[in-house]
């Protein structure tokens, strides 16, 4: 293995090209003082001192000792590398657990109502998915329109597992369900299970479309087209809440014609 292998794997690990340098020096031959790789890189002793440090004493890929008045710096152990990134990955686990924690109250300090509405656009169905898991992470209530027939028959991936980590985090759904043979059946027997309140309205009104509505959010799921457009916008989600609300009471009609008629069936 020569230094155009090792050189791009410390450069992964957040080496800048002095450390690199320093660390392929001190891997050929340990120990060496600041000064003789200040002399064969030509650069000033300070400024290697900087880059001997920071492997040392922040990463701990080498280590250096002091012979009277000067530091010896030395690659003791290469299976410091291994221990350094256990020790990376184990505090950007530890990261992402307080970030987790945190963004609610995060997403609470936003101030909706002073900055231009934030816009995204995903393809495919890993960009659908992502749309999806943004919805978990953010939302505390879910209403709008869809189908969880379409749900288990475009993204079998995630679904039904995606209900399921729903309900773990509490997070209830208002919804206008197509009264397909399946939807209908759903509702009936997984509607309380699900954390679900349906408005079951004709299945001539179905469509391969979903929307979710929640906090300042709105977004749209186009499954046969395969892309999710998400806006995040107060005065947006706010006017969708408001069109569903009456979409919602006037579907209360449909709803109870449809529940009484499958009624006795299950």
């Amino acid at each position: 293995m020569d230094n155009n292998q090792i050189a791009p794997i410390l450069s992964k690990l957040g080496l800048d090209q002095l450390e690199i340098n320093c660390y392929l020096e001190l891997l050929k031959r340990s120990p060496q003082r600041a000064s003789q790789l200040s002399k064969k890189f030509g650069i000033p002793k300070a400024t290697v001192l900087m880059a001997l440090y920071r492997l040392a004493d922040h990463l701990g890929i080498i280590k250096r000792s002091k012979q009277k008045n000067t530091f010896l710096f030395l690659v003791e152990d290469v299976g410091d590398l291994l221990r350094y990134v256990d020790q990376k990955e184990r505090e950007s686990q530890e990261n992402k657990k307080t970030i987790e924690q945190l963004l609610p109250q995060m997403r609470s300090m936003m101030n909706l109502d002073t900055i231009k509405p934030q816009i995204s656009y995903y393809e495919g169905k890993e960009g659908l998915k992502r749309a999806f898991e943004q919805v978990l992470e953010g939302a505390d209530e879910i209403i709008g329109y869809g189908s969880d027939e379409d749900d288990m028959k475009y993204l079998p991936e995630i679904y039904p597992e995606y209900y399921d980590r729903r309900v773990k985090k509490r997070i209830p759904v208002k919804a206008i369900i197509p009264a397909t043979d399946f939807n209908i059946k759903d509702t009936l027997e997984k509607e309380t299970q699900k954390l679900r309140q349906n408005h079951l309205i004709p299945k001539e009104f179905n469509y391969p479309i979903q929307v979710n509505i929640y906090k300042h959010t709105a977004v749209f799921y186009s499954f046969e087209e395969s892309f999710a457009l998400v806006i995040k916008s107060r005065p947006i989600a706010d006017c969708l809440k408001m069109i569903f609300g009456l979409a919602f009471e006037k579907a209360g009609e449909s709803n109870n014609l449809i529940r009484r008629h499958a009624a006795g069936w299950s």
